[in-house]
């Protein structure tokens, strides 16, 4: 897989933002691994980044929901519109795999 970021565990991942492949602003494709099997809760958040510039805290308000789990998900998924940070919701039981991003 081309232009992959691997979100796991507690990190916080910034993606970068460029004009023809995929990042920050621009869809991407989630390999959700081990994670297809979840049914509910939250598998993705993201955040459109702080006025300083700096990473947002894990419990900052500024986090949204870009991938809920659902009993007939895919193993892979795309997201439209990727932010600025993602990390893993509450739900991921493992890595997810974000392909055509960097």
């Amino acid at each position: 897989m081309p232009n992959t970021i691997t979100v796991q565990g507690t990190n916080i991942v910034a993606l970068k933002k460029t004009p023809l492949l995929g990042g920050e602003g621009r869809e991407g494709l989630a390999h959700l691994g081990g994670n297809a099997s979840v049914t509910s809760g939250v598998l993705l958040q993201g955040h459109p980044g702080l006025a300083s510039g700096a990473t947002p805290a894990t419990g900052d308000a500024g986090w949204v929901t870009l991938l809920s789990a659902t009993a007939t998900q895919g193993p892979v998924v795309e997201i439209a519109d990727l932010p600025k940070f993602v990390k893993l919701g509450a739900a991921a039981t493992g890595p997810i795999t974000l392909e055509g991003v960097q």
